[in-house]
């Protein structure tokens, strides 16, 4: 017996799509050329507005494995590359949500927008906390980063708002409608 619970119409995710992996990548590369491009004119630069952990958590959500790592490493280097940041801690902040999320695959409701959007945001506040503490270990820590992570966890809460059913879409979740309807064609 399965430890996952499966909504109807849901299926487990073992197979894996490149396709989708690929437009997830291409979203968020395009959204990073965005953010370092313009958001800076337009005074925006230190938004604490992050889309792509939401994305990289839906595919982790939603079973799939290997494209949630892909993503989490891939948007993460490029994150840090786009940032000016060579620590790599958006790479390591990513890596440890697919970490949290992966274990919950079929335990969360996620066609409701408001359980995943919480879940992020919490995923969000425990990556970043558990990231100072590492970093604080190894005394590469600064005090202001400490205040960041309520006002970034809201942040990513918020493009979760924004963004969840464009994401549930590009990591392949079926809606209950269209699975009924093709039940009924067949």
């Amino acid at each position: 017996m399965s430890a996952a619970l499966l909504l109807p119409g849901e299926r487990t995710r073992s197979e894996i799509r490149p396709g989708r992996a690929v437009i997830a990548a291409l979203a968020g590369t395009l959204w990073l050329i965005f953010q370092s491009s313009v958001l800076p004119q337009v005074g925006l630069w230190s938004l604490p507005f992050d889309p792509l952990l939401p994305l990289v958590a839906a595919f982790a959500l939603g079973g799939r494995r290997v494209e949630a790592w892909i993503l989490a490493l891939f948007l993460g280097y490029l994150s840090d590359f786009f940032g000016g940041a060579s620590s790599g801690r958006i790479l390591l902040r990513y890596a440890l949500v697919v970490c949290m999320a992966l274990p919950l695959h079929g335990r969360v409701v996620l066609r409701d927008r408001f359980a995943p959007v919480f879940g992020v945001a919490i995923f969000s506040a425990v990556a970043g906390t558990l990231l100072l503490v590492l970093l604080t270990l190894m005394g590469a820590e600064h005090t202001a980063d400490w205040a960041k992570v309520p006002i970034e966890s809201l942040g990513t809460a918020a493009a979760a708002f924004i963004c969840w059913p464009l994401y549930r879409r590009i990591a392949g979740w079926e809606d209950d409608r269209l699975t009924r309807a093709r039940r009924r064609s067949l």
